[in-house]
């Protein structure tokens, strides 16, 4: 009798397993809870009580002030926040669902105090910053323990271009008290936890960084304009009201409530005529977004916080996990419009993860005054075709497309369907570069990325950004870089595929790369390149 206790309860462990599993087969990962394997509400009854409307709050800032000095203070914890009249348990910076703002300047010495009150384990990475590896600067082989600070010493360069950048979590300690199949990791101090980057992102654990201010670069009858930040996250919200994970069972394609600002369907109001600069951010664990402003355009002058060298006029944004874009939007004549973000696949159906058109923002347009007023006359109502700007901008990138290479290298990601996520046939392995040669300082290298599974990855590098030569075959705008870029799914069996080049300069020690994706990135996509000296 007790053998057969034994069967009935696993026979009803793994029905109800199968039953959280139906949605993660499509990218291989785990099953999708909120508590014991139950699948998560819809997104409808997930933002029940929420109230949409509300005027769009600009994220809490951590700094007004940039002296040349700056000391400022992070503390990770668990708390409920409030989203639009709702009250959910989150992972927070501060308190705040969106984390506080950082701004810095350009040559700027930051001492950030990051305190975790947390049950996990717990550190930072700067989304694009041009920061040293090593040390007390973007080095994520930091860990702040619970209970403990761990103090950050970040120089800025004096050529750090102004733009828009993040920050969130990316913990490297060991996965339920042990290393991933394949993987060498530090094990976790006795008795704590370690959460993974997807769970602790996914709860709350992203800020916006701003670099000096890019509206400086603009022509002149644009440097006074009002700018917003639009920080772009999703919270998957379970029955009992938490978007905390600590088993990681987040997954793209589940229900979830698309957020700006940490609101739901806020609302923006702007005066016709009037023209803005939006930093846009996306600051969630895994979901792209492609975004429309209906009826109007957006006229991109930075991408990945890189000033453009030939700022374009598009229709639509598409914006990988981790990617920014700087914008200038004008509004036509008095009415309403919404910013949306459009439906997108990232694979064929049954491996890539869809994604269904959201309203995200309203934008109301009100009676302007003077210039404002007679710049609409005639725009139709909402928002109405964005500026035309010419390029290059002051701190754009040079062409790397005539460089000499000093090397090329071949960056092959793929899967086995499940749990694991590979870069040229490999785990993650901490003691072990991806390539058995190094980068130099001072060099340019091509890199060909390549993607044989059935959806797209977001490949990120950190330290510089890089140049996209081409996708799938077609070329790319001059001097394009991006920080994050994403690799296309295989198509009948041909992989997909994108050609960047990189600058090495400034900093020695382990470049990291991976998927940004951030179950992907946590489950084996990922590696690194050492670079050192010249000569």
């Amino acid at each position: 009798m007790a053998l057969l206790g034994v069967l009935v309860v696993g026979v009803a462990f793994l029905l109800s397993w199968l039953a959280g599993y139906g949605d993660a087969a499509g990218s291989g990962r785990k099953p999708k809870s909120a508590a014991a394997g139950k699948p998560l509400p819809t997104t409808q009854k997930q933002s029940a009580g929420m109230v949409p409307g509300a005027a769009l709050a600009e994220p809490p800032e951590l700094n007004k002030a940039t002296p040349q000095d700056l000391t400022v203070e992070l503390t990770t914890v668990q708390k409920e926040v409030m989203i639009s009249g709702k009250k959910v348990l989150a992972e927070t910076y501060n308190g705040s669902l969106v984390g506080p703002t950082l701004h810095v300047v350009p040559g700027q010495r930051v001492t950030l105090k990051l305190t975790n009150k947390l049950g996990t384990a717990t550190n930072l990475h700067f989304h694009g910053m041009h920061l040293s590896p090593k040390g007390r600067a973007d080095n994520i082989m930091l860990s702040a323990q619970p209970g403990h600070t761990l103090t950050y010493h970040l120089d800025v360069p004096a050529n750090q271009v102004p733009g828009t950048y993040w920050y969130h979590d990316h913990e490297m300690c060991s996965m339920n008290g042990g290393s991933m199949p394949g993987m060498d990791m530090p094990s976790a101090s006795a008795n704590a936890r370690c959460d993974g980057t997807e769970s602790q992102i996914g709860a709350g654990l992203s800020g916006t960084i701003i670099v000096g201010d890019s509206r400086a670069s603009l022509p002149q009858a644009y440097r006074g304009i009002t700018a917003h930040t639009l920080a772009l996250k999703d919270a998957q919200i379970s029955g009992s009201s938490s978007i905390v994970y600590p088993d990681g069972v987040l997954e793209p394609a589940s229900p979830t409530v698309r957020l700006v600002n940490g609101q739901y369907r806020p609302t923006l109001n702007v005066k016709a005529g009037e023209t803005q600069l939006w930093r846009i951010a996306n600051e969630g664990y895994a979901i792209f977004y492609d975004l429309q402003l209906d009826g109007g355009s957006f006229t991109v002058v930075g991408q990945d916080g890189n000033p453009s060298a030939a700022p374009a006029r598009v229709k639509h944004l598409l914006i990988p996990p981790g990617g920014r874009f700087d914008v200038l939007v004008t509004a036509g004549a008095t009415g309403s419009t919404w910013l949306r973000t459009l439906a997108h696949t990232t694979g064929p159906e049954g491996d890539g993860d869809s994604y269904p058109n959201t309203t995200l923002m309203k934008v109301n347009v009100q009676q302007g005054g003077g210039g404002a007023g007679s710049a609409a006359a005639g725009a139709p109502s909402g928002m109405a075709t964005s500026p035309q700007v010419t390029g290059p901008l002051p701190g754009s990138e040079p062409d790397l497309s005539r460089k000499p290479i000093a090397q090329s290298r071949r960056v092959a990601l793929s899967d086995d369907g499940g749990n694991n996520f590979w870069i040229n046939g490999k785990l993650f392995d901490m003691k072990n570069p991806t390539f058995k040669k190094s980068a130099r300082l001072g060099t340019v290298e091509e890199w060909t990325l390549t993607n044989t599974s059935k959806h797209d990855h977001p490949f990120h590098l950190h330290i510089a950004p890089f140049q996209v030569l081409s996708v799938n075959g077609r070329a790319q705008p001059p001097a394009d870089y991006l920080d994050t870029v994403t690799v296309p799914h295989a198509v009948n069996g041909v992989a997909g595929k994108v050609v960047i080049r990189i600058r090495f300069t400034d900093f020695t020690g382990m470049w990291m790369f991976h998927c940004h994706i951030t179950g992907h990135e946590d489950n084996g996509m990922m590696g690194y390149v050492n670079v050192v000296a010249a000569g």
